[in-house]
């Protein structure tokens, strides 16, 4: 395991300060961290449109948890314990300022979607993002990366940072590694929206409070009485007490000029924020710049996880799969994963009905769920506790009902547990019920037909009626009084 040091020799001489390469300086190339002239930290910093969408995106990947596992004969097991997991959960705990998951993540995403690259390299046990201006990744003539150095302050070498644990990505480019930056395909886009505002800041900074003109016949003959028309016209404007009165046959008229809304600023304003969504491919009605109504939130959480985030979750993940869990622990079992599923399907009220009823029985012990609400743990609580109403190949749901679980009269309840399924195969025939084959024998006879050929009809050819126990309310055919086709089940043979 090859891991960056800031005393090792990497591409140059030892450095004599301490993480003294970490510091950016004028050294660094202009070209490294300008697109078009304008640096992507002027844009974020000037342009609320890029930094709302770029901010969005960032804090929704932030908040996802990094996990580590093993695949396994019986599924996957969580690693806990291992080096790559401490250290995504805790990047940089002795540095002078520890630094947290969420801000390394949010920080490397807003590099990929400002500069198309990102990087984090593992320094002296930690793990610290690079600025994107003080690295580069150099390729060879087919475009291949072969190289990720560090550019070092002026005075020291520049450090081959290529063999040490980091998370690192990029996009496309025609002919070399290192991307595109998004910036250059906005920079006409924004440059009118600078344009704009610009535009705007002076029609509030420098046109009249009262837009017009005054226009005199001839000219004013009298000096003094120009300037004391002047004075009085400057007064009223200042003051706008009372009403000017015009003298000489003078005359106000409004010139021509474009307004805001004619001018159709806001509509501009609108689609320049579309634009900047669809450029990273977020759907402005995410972020407020189109109108939309979310009915269903599974669906807008579905979608936010899905197609809008999912390719960027999937390159930060497959970075660190390939770049940082190899190069600290070993075992071709083990994977990183950023779960998506806390925030992809809602809150436990929702999962807890959803899994019940895949599952058939309870899916967390009481141990869990005090674990869940910050509780203290209890002996004896890390089993399942299921139901006595709920077998194998019964109930779908320990919260079901019904007359499925209803033993039949003569017929032994079906047994419990382990032993009762152990018993229960397909090939055994449901036992009938008899309470629906006597609500469906009172439904037969109330439409007309014999009880007797009804009670052959539902399975019960057997079953004996007494006359003294029928009332008036069906009529028996050949018998003058009403019958109720209620049987005798002590009769029953």
């Amino acid at each position: 395991m090859r891991v960056l040091t800031t005393s090792g020799v990497r591409g140059g001489s030892p450095l004599d300060s301490p993480r003294s390469w970490l510091v950016p300086d004028a050294g660094v190339p202009l070209s490294a961290v300008e697109v078009s002239g304008v640096s992507p930290s002027t844009i974020w910093r000037t342009q609320p449109s890029v930094r709302k969408v770029v901010g969005y995106a960032a804090r929704q990947v932030a908040m996802l948890p990094w996990k580590v596992f093993r695949r396994g004969d019986r599924g996957r097991e969580r690693v806990r314990d291992s080096a790559t997991e401490k250290l995504l959960r805790s990047p940089s705990p002795n540095a002078a300022v520890p630094g947290t998951t969420f801000k390394l993540v949010r920080d490397l995403v807003i590099d990929a979607l400002l500069y198309d690259r990102y990087l984090a390299v593992v320094v002296d046990g930690q793990l610290f993002r690079v600025p994107p201006g003080t690295w580069t990744v150099r390729s060879d003539w087919l475009g291949r990366p072969a190289e990720i150095r560090l550019l070092t302050p002026a005075g020291h070498d520049d450090i081959d940072a290529t063999g040490a644990p980091m998370i690192c990505g990029w996009g496309w480019h025609a002919s070399k590694a290192g991307g595109v930056s998004p910036i250059k395909t906005l920079a006409d886009t924004l440059a009118e929206s600078r344009s704009a505002m610009k535009w705007r800041r002076r029609q509030w900074e420098q046109a009249p409070g009262f837009g017009g003109l005054l226009r005199h016949p001839t000219s004013f003959r009298n000096k003094e009485k120009m300037d004391a028309f002047r004075e009085s016209w400057m007064e009223w404007r200042d003051g706008r007490r009372g009403t000017p009165i015009l003298e000489d046959g003078m005359e106000y008229f409004v010139p021509d000029s474009p307004l805001s809304k004619d001018a159709l600023d806001l509509d501009g304003r609108k689609l320049t924020a579309i634009e900047v969504a669809t450029m990273f491919h977020i759907p402005p009605e995410l972020v407020g710049d189109r109108d939309a109504n979310y009915g269903n939130m599974q669906a807008l959480r579905a979608m936010l996880y899905g197609v809008v985030l999912g390719p960027l979750i999937e390159d930060l993940q497959g970075a660190a799969n390939v770049g940082l869990l190899p190069r600290l622990d070993a075992g071709d079992d083990l994977y990183v994963e950023i779960s998506r599923e806390a925030a992809l399907n809602g809150s436990l009220v929702e999962q807890a009905g959803v899994l019940q009823t895949m599952t058939g029985g309870p899916v967390m012990t009481r141990s869990e769920a005090r674990e869940r609400l910050n509780l203290p743990l209890l002996p004896d609580t890390d089993g399942l506790i299921v139901p006595l109403n709920v077998l194998v190949g019964g109930q779908a749901s320990p919260t079901d009902s019904g007359s499925q679980n209803r033993a039949t009269s003569g017929t032994p309840a079906a047994p419990s547990g382990a032993q009762g399924a152990a018993r229960m195969t397909l090939d055994e025939p449901a036992a009938p019920d008899r309470k629906a084959q006597l609500d469906a024998l009172g439904v037969a006879i109330r439409s007309g037909v014999t009880p007797e050929s009804a009670a052959s009809i539902v399975g019960l050819p057997d079953l004996a009626f007494r006359p003294e126990f029928i009332p008036n309310s069906i009529r028996l055919p050949g018998e003058s009084g009403s019958t109720d086709p209620i049987p005798d089940e002590k009769e029953a043979t």
